[in-house]
């Protein structure tokens, strides 16, 4: 029998021991791979929101909204006991999958007694918003739960979790990178797909 031969045999639990960690990590990096080559890169752009920088100075709260197919800021007066905390609204492109802030035009503060108003957003004129959770393409928004920082983290008591808004299709995951990270540390929802007008 050649030596090799051999020396399989006489060292077969070792060679499985050795062997079987590096198949696992074979099939893990397949099974993230594949779906990267067979699912096409999102083909549409999404509207996020986002909860913004504590303001005291601005007493109003907003809602966005997605209505016959436009976003809309529905702003109302703070009660004297609400928290300012001003949303924002947050564009991703999907062709160079770089997010921006749009730009609403907000009044400054509103007395207890105003009624709400209702504000279109104008940055989005010309373009359909379709208020569900997946895409025409197939993805969806999703918010995962990110561990760090790892092995050092948890001996030395320092593991924090974050969360990491990604886009979701069919087992490829594209992340997101915000704007900036400071005025994003609050959660961020979806409030729709971007189709030329006219699309369903």
């Amino acid at each position: 029998m050649p030596r090799g031969g051999r020396f399989l045999r006489d060292n077969a639990f070792l060679v499985a021991a050795f062997a079987l960690p590096v198949a696992v990590v074979l099939l893990f990096v397949l099974a993230s791979a594949i779906p990267r080559w067979t699912v096409p890169p999102p083909a549409y752009d999404l509207v996020l929101r986002a909860a913004g920088q504590y303001d005291p100075a601005r007493r109003i709260s907003v809602e966005f909204t997605v209505r016959d197919g436009r976003v809309e800021a529905i702003v109302r007066p703070l009660p004297s006991h609400g928290y300012p905390q001003i949303g924002s609204l947050v564009l991703l492109e999907h062709s160079t999958m770089t997010a921006r802030e749009i730009p609403v035009s907000l009044p400054a503060t509103m007395a207890e007694n105003d009624p709400p108003q209702t504000i279109v957003v104008e940055a989005l004129a010309g373009r359909r918003v379709l208020a569900q959770s997946k895409a025409p393409d197939g993805y969806e928004f999703d918010v995962r739960t990110r561990r760090g920082p790892g092995l050092v983290g948890d001996l030395f008591g320092m593991n924090r979790y974050d969360q990491a808004p990604t886009l979701v299709n069919r087992g490829r995951v594209v992340p997101i990178v915000l704007p900036s990270a400071a005025p994003y540390q609050a959660p961020v929802y979806s409030v729709g797909w971007l189709v030329d007008e006219g699309a369903r």
